[in-house]
């Protein structure tokens, strides 16, 4: 009820009708409130008794196409398209359906600070989303495409225009997202938007991004490390080898036994054999 103006709020009030009126998405998609609308106004044209105030889709295809004659008999103007997403509880269809009614029957203009717009889609939900949580392509007619818009259809043609009126918004959607965030997708400006200035310093970053990015965006060697020399030099290197005696890599090498202390025996016994044993 927000989204209505203050005086269809009054009318709606004043109206006194058999349904207080608190969700105009639900109160308004059986059709049954309209015709209770329009039986005030024309009591000989509008039957009560031939609308059905129930929830079936019978009953919402039943009590539509009734109302649907009335306007065009009557020549309000109201767009087929309107019609259809209030019976489908799409969002603020109901809304800009109450208030055609009430300039239609009333003659009075509604004020209004942003204009409604007639794309009875959840664009203004997916645009306060981040990027990266954005619906995708099946996602959207997923999202837009009802489940009782799926069985009323009259043919494959209607459901094939419906689907690219879906696909075609999308995609329009995510061109504004390439132009607002060009760096997320890795998109240039025309030279066109450019200025001379800004020509140089984008001819300057991409020879820059060229050298230290590939085309998946992952970072490269540089270029310089990428070239082979053509003749590669090997320089030999000579080890000395200090504190090593020959004679005894020499006669280890023979596989002799090398005994540098004899056994305490052949020196001698007593003092001089430890002292000897000592040195």
């Amino acid at each position: 009820m927000n989204s209505l103006p203050r005086e269809v709020l009054k009318w709606l009030q004043s109206l006194d009708l058999s349904i207080s009126v608190k969700n105009p998405k639900w109160d308004f998609c059986n059709g049954y409130l309209v015709a209770e609308i329009l039986s005030w106004y024309h009591p000989k044209e509008i039957n009560m008794p031939s609308f059905i105030n129930g929830t079936s889709l019978q009953s919402k295809v039943l009590n539509w196409d009734l109302l649907s004659s009335f306007f065009k008999k009557k020549g309000f103007g109201i767009d087929r398209d309107v019609l259809d997403s209030t019976m489908h509880c799409k969002k603020d269809a109901a809304e800009i359906l109450i208030e055609q009614l009430y300039t239609s029957l009333t003659n009075r203009a509604t004020y209004r600070l942003r204009p409604r717009s007639y794309e009875f889609t959840d664009l203004s939900y997916q645009s306060k989303l981040p990027l990266h949580a954005r619906a995708t392509a099946s996602t959207a007619i997923k999202n837009n495409l009802a489940n009782t818009e799926i069985t009323t259809v009259k043919s494959k043609t209607d459901m094939n225009n419906k689907t690219q009126n879906i696909l075609a918004l999308h995609l329009h959607q995510r061109q504004l997202q390439r132009i607002e965030d060009p760096d997320r997708f890795g998109m240039k400006p025309p030279i066109g938007y450019l200025t001379p200035e800004e020509k140089e310093r984008s001819k300057v970053m991409s020879t820059r991004q060229a050298s230290t990015t590939t085309s998946r965006g992952k970072k490269s060697r540089p270029v310089s490390a990428n070239k082979i020399p053509e003749i590669i030099q090997f320089k030999e290197i000579t080890v000395k080898q200090t504190g090593r005696d020959k004679n005894i890599l020499n006669s280890s090498d023979e596989g002799e036994n090398l005994n540098i202390y004899k056994p305490v025996s052949e020196i001698g016994s007593g003092y001089n054999a430890i002292a000897q044993h000592s040195r």
